[in-house]
């Protein structure tokens, strides 16, 4: 890992060029850049696609030189609204181009105070930049760079101008409309969507399209962009070296290694992972690698926490999509005397997918996650999912307040209610001509399984509407349709940080981890069943796995790294007081699974500081940590103390 070495950058990669994302001439040095594909493919896109988040698309792009040589490669993230309108229930919101640009620029906000090393500033972020005509190349070229051109059209952010022609209002819609600003004539606007309202004025955006020689347009909506490092280095991946596979350095796409960087040297290390450059104790004993991979994982476990609980703070909304894909791992240039992966760094490359619901006059706060929810096992059970069905309602009492009118009364379903005292209800009422809908807070008590008592979010109504309600208060409202959404909040995502946990400590590639997350989520209501007079779960830990060789096994620190070794055998290697406070610490991540837990429910939030449900977790985190590097590389005061002991004691004989 020479610096000569560094200096090593490569061309583009075969089977590529390297289109600027704005304007360049001869005299511009360094160019930020898409890869694209050299040839067209009608079924893929031309560009590489990292990932893909309601709100935003993310390419792999370089940072090149004038010779098209890649100095760094980079992620450029795009804008885009597919989605448009929020809706469950009675609840509609549609979603604007306001809300999208006001979290867009939050989030940006988020990355510069949080990962100011990962944020390349453009302006782009900021103000919308105009679409991008890549061009298809002719004939042979002696350049690696695709032919660009900006457009002249830009967005049309005016309100009063777009409404002029008949257009819906910028700030108050989800749609989009390009203009050029200085064209005369005719005013003419490009709907940036087929689902955009159209009239005599507009036209569709394949007209950019439609310019001859134009192969693809890069951002046609022209939406806000981003540029961040890319980290080659995924946390699976990371985990997966730790573990002892190797690493073939491919990122995503065509991307590899840069020669001599510290990937490189990674790459290289992994097909025979001993001692320095990246571990300390790589080439002594099987126990102090046992143990420093313990170290390893659980301080890239810490990072996790703590990058979830900045965006949490920062956004005061969960991510609701949290697991080691979330994440990706930063390598320090650190030289050759120094373990590097005692340097990693764990980042969170994906932002949160929560959206706030707007229910007025209630401090709690309600989240609902945007995009499509496949199943997987690092999100809790029934993640979006709600209950619905017919019952009747029964009206106890009206009662006005100083926000409006609320309604106390019971709901009798037909079918058994599975209830939290946090869950949102919403029902409607046939009163005279009017079907009345409500929003109330529910919550069990000694009736019976179908039934649930419920108090509705405090409502302005007319007068004559509450002198209605306040002649059928005791009558029961038949065939009342209604539907109950689960709280959503960042205890999901501490839920999700602890299948993580899972994945890290329990499990490996070889693992079946849906398998083990059953076992150990079964473990954790049993201990949190389990009486615990003095706060300390340790003991009762030891009790429950000694008298069970399967928990026993269940919860040894065997899956650390791929061996050979038996459960039996990888607990006579590990620091077994230290696994067993981590794994005690594990258990209490799950919310609801116990008195213990950190999280008495999903819901067991404060609405005002959504972060604070992370706090004990990394504080405690942090000593374990801390307690284990001393273990494994004791501080020279230490040393000098433990010297002096074994001298006193040799003076004395």
């Amino acid at each position: 890992m020479e610096n000569a070495e560094r200096s090593l950058h490569p061309f583009t990669p075969s089977g590529y060029v390297l289109a600027p994302i704005h304007g360049v001439d001869e005299r511009t040095p360094l160019k930020i850049c898409l890869l694209v594909h050299s040839d067209p493919d009608p079924v893929s896109s031309p560009f590489v696609l990292l990932r893909e988040l309601p709100g935003s698309r993310v390419y792999l792009g370089a940072v090149c030189d004038a010779e098209a040589r890649i100095q760094e490669w980079v992620e450029v993230w795009v804008q885009t609204l597919e989605l448009r309108e929020l809706a469950f229930s009675g609840y509609q919101e549609r979603l604007s181009n306001h809300a999208f640009d006001q979290r867009w620029r939050s989030e940006c906000a988020m990355f510069r105070e949080n990962l100011p090393h990962c944020v390349i500033a453009t302006g782009m972020e900021e103000k919308n930049p105009s679409p991008i005509l890549i061009k298809q190349r002719g004939g042979k070229t002696d350049t690696d760079f695709a032919c660009t051109e900006t457009t002249n059209w830009r967005i049309c952010k005016d309100d009063a101008q777009l409404e002029s022609f008949g257009l819906p209002a910028y700030t108050t819609s989800p749609f989009r409309y390009l203009h050029e600003p200085e064209a005369t004539g005719t005013k003419t606007f490009l709907a940036t969507a087929a689902d955009v309202p159209a009239n005599s004025h507009t036209q569709g955006i394949e007209r950019l399209s439609a310019v001859p020689g134009v192969r693809v347009v890069f951002n046609p909506h022209a939406g806000l962009i981003r540029v961040t490092r890319f980290s080659p280095l995924e946390a699976e991946d990371y985990l997966r070296i730790l573990e002892g596979s190797a690493w073939n350095g491919l990122g995503a796409g065509a991307t590899r290694t840069f020669p001599g960087s510290t990937y490189a040297a990674l790459q290289a290390w992994s097909t025979s992972p001993k001692g320095l450059p990246f571990l300390l104790h790589g080439g002594g004993s099987s126990s102090d690698r046992l143990n420093e991979i313990f170290f390893l994982k659980l301080s890239a476990l810490r990072d996790m926490f703590k990058e979830v609980r900045s965006y949490v703070k920062s956004q005061q909304l969960p991510l609701l999509n949290v697991s080691p894909a979330s994440f990706r791992v930063a390598l320090p240039d650190v030289g050759d005397q120094f373990p590097a992966l005692w340097a990693a760094k764990c980042t969170l490359v994906k932002p949160g997918q929560a959206y706030p619901l707007k229910i007025k006059s209630t401090e709690q706060k309600y989240f609902i996650r945007l995009g499509r929810i496949d199943p997987s096992p690092f999100l809790p059970e029934g993640m979006g999912a709600h209950s619905f069905g017919i019952g009747s309602v029964r009206i106890r009492n009206v009662v006005s307040e100083a926000d409006g009118i609320a309604l106390e009364g019971t709901l009798v379903a037909e079918d058994y209610l599975a209830l939290d005292p946090q869950d949102l209800l919403w029902f409607k009422l046939p009163l005279s001509e009017e079907r009345l809908e409500f929003y109330a807070h529910v919550y069990k008590e000694a009736a019976g399984p179908r039934e649930a008592r419920f108090r509705t979010v405090p409502a302005k109504l007319s007068d004559s509407v509450v002198a209605s309600l306040k002649r059928v208060a005791g009558s029961v409202f038949p065939k009342s349709p209604y539907e109950i959404w689960p709280l959503l909040s960042s205890p999901c995502d501490l839920f999700s940080l602890g299948v993580t946990a899972v994945r890290v400590l329990l499990a490996n590639s070889k693992s079946n981890l849906p398998v083990i997350l059953d076992e150990v989520l079964s473990l954790a209501r049993r201990l949190g069943d389990a009486p615990n007079k003095e706060n300390n779960l340790v003991p009762n830990l030891k009790s429950l796995i000694e008298r069970d060789q399967h928990l026993l096994d269940l919860v040894s620190p065997h899956a650390l790294i791929e061996s050979d070794d038996s459960p039996p055998e990888a607990r006579s290697k590990i620091r077994m007081n230290l696994w067993l406070e981590m794994i005690e610490l594990l258990l209490r991540f799950f919310p609801g699974a116990g008195s213990n837990s950190y999280c008495k429910s999903f819901g067991d939030v404060s609405p005002l500081a959504l972060e604070t449900v992370f706090n004990r977790p990394i504080q405690e985190l942090e000593t374990l940590v801390l307690r284990l590097r001393s273990a494994l590389a004791p501080s020279l005061s230490a040393n000098d103390e433990i010297a002096n002991v074994l001298l006193e004691q040799l003076t004395k004989d």
